[in-house]
């Protein structure tokens, strides 16, 4: 590790994907190079000191702990061994909200257990230990919040109006452990977070939001290096148009936290604001070309999307009024008025009347892997071949039915080489492209914040992507989706 600090932090099953970019965006603008880890990369051992100076689990799904103590997520006993032996041989350990709930009562790296209680919402806590500064701050609990009972030899750094602790300190071996039951990384009157409905949730009104990050960034120094130095915070937002990212993930589904990095990341290299929503704001309203420009749907389960979103007729009006829907894999497959998946069909919403069917012939899904598509348009560019992630993604079938156009096709050795991955067409007065693959990730590279994508599945073989397919989406966002 150099003089900044190298924090892991969880991204995969069983963390909340409302807020995981809030958390990142705060760890690296506390001046921190961020890496987002997934299981295989705790099980296959690349969580250790020479990669990593502080492990992060983040607020958990659903405001429960139960999608981590999943053998999908992190409840295997090579995984919290794993983990377990990072923070006993010195590393450093900060854990929030359910994430602090799992580390009591699964890690068992606090020897004291976790109380979830009391309501989402604005609480103001003080801080009781001058090694964090001194004062309140104002920070928002979200249903899975509550308070953390002070174990033998812990010390307590925070507490609510009732004198409960809801930041505790303590040792474990060699390492330092920093819980609390806050959701720090949220920024209420801000869109510094690259989340909105927070905002929302917090009336726009949040006093010395920025405040919360100092916090954290405290709790990140002291775990690292037992000093609890106040940061130095930097962040800004381009000055152009607002994308909205549908975040929300379920048990059935929805946005997967794993490559939600590389979608954020992706729209900030090609100039525009990314901003998490929940399918809450979808249901309520907020989904409007006042609010946002374009709204993407990333991969991951679209029965999620199916579920979760009360009348995708919302999301027919926002394009039909304007604004424009980028579709990746799951996204895609919700986007499409019929499915094809392993042979079976299913109806979804008639965005595009084609269909999109998958997973591919021939590759190697359910694993992922780097495969070449040629990108030919006239509107978004004539690319060429261009290398991009394939994690299940569909190929579209019946254009004519939407007046749709091939963007890009796949290119590799199996049964559906050469059909479309990328479409573009219009709906109402909005735009849409639709892609299996997964622009936004780029293994090899830690722009994309992602960790896990640098490796072959459940391996040590490294897996890095010679071509840098976020310039495929920067055309796609100037050329066809951000309208004039």
């Amino acid at each position: 590790p150099g003089a900044d600090l190298d924090v892991a932090v969880y991204i995969s099953s069983g963390t909340n994907s409302d807020k995981i970019m809030a958390l990142m965006r705060a760890i690296s603008a506390l001046g921190h190079n961020v890496y987002g880890i997934g299981r295989y990369d705790i099980a296959q051992g690349r969580l250790n000191s020479s990669n990593f100076d502080v492990l992060v689990l983040g607020a958990g799904e659903n405001d429960s702990k139960l999608e981590y103590s999943s053998t999908d997520a992190l409840d295997t006993t090579t995984i919290k061994n794993n983990i377990r032996a990072f923070v006993s041989g010195g590393g450093g350990y900060v854990a929030l909200e359910q994430g602090a709930h799992f580390s009591t009562d699964e890690l068992d790296l606090y020897d004291e257990g976790y109380v979830t209680s009391g309501s989402a919402g604005k609480y103001t806590i003080d801080i009781v230990d001058s090694n964090f500064g001194s004062g309140s701050q104002q920070a928002y609990m979200s249903g899975g919040g509550g308070y953390i009972p002070q174990a033998s030899g812990a010390v307590v750094v925070a507490e609510n109006g009732s004198n409960q602790p809801v930041i505790v300190r303590d040792t474990y071996g060699s390492g330092r452990v920093i819980l609390s039951s806050f959701d720090l990384e949220l920024r209420g009157d801000s869109e510094l977070d690259w989340t909105i409905w927070d905002n929302w949730d917090m009336g726009n009104s949040h006093a010395n939001s920025e405040g919360c990050w100092a916090l954290l960034g405290r709790m990140l120094n002291w775990a690292a290096s037992g000093n609890a130095s106040a940061p130095t915070i930097s962040a800004s937002n381009h000055d152009a148009a607002k994308v909205a990212i549908v975040s929300t993930h379920i048990s059935s589904g929805g946005a997967w936290a794993g490559l939600l990095p590389g979608i954020y990341r992706s729209i900030e290299y090609a100039g525009y604001v990314p901003l998490a929503i929940r399918f809450d704001e979808i249901n309520d309203g907020q989904l409007t070309t006042s609010n946002f420009s374009a709204a993407v749907f990333p991969g991951g389960y679209s029965y999620g999307y199916k579920r979760g979103i009360d009348d995708w007729q919302d999301i027919l009006d926002y394009v039909a009024a304007g604004g424009s829907y980028y579709g990746v894999c799951a996204g895609s497959f919700y986007a499409s008025e019929e499915i094809e998946w392993d042979g079976k069909w299913y109806d979804y919403m008639p965005l595009f009347e084609g269909q999109d069917r998958g997973p591919l012939d021939g590759t190697t899904y359910p694993d992922y892997e780097l495969m070449t598509v040629n990108v030919n348009d006239s509107v978004i560019g004539n690319m060429g071949d261009i290398v991009m992630m394939y994690y299940g993604g569909g190929w579209k079938d019946q254009l004519d039915q939407s007046n749709a156009v091939t963007v890009a096709t796949y290119e590799y050795s199996g049964g559906d080489n050469g059909k479309p991955d990328a479409i573009r067409f219009t709906y109402g007065n909005g735009r849409v492209l639709l892609i299996g693959s997964h622009p936004e990730s780029r293994s090899g590279s830690n722009e994309d914040w992602i960790y896990w994508d640098n490796w072959v599945g459940d391996s040590a073989t490294p897996l890095n992507n010679p071509d840098n397919p976020w310039l495929f989406i920067d055309a796609a966002f100037d050329n066809w989706l951000i309208q004039p």
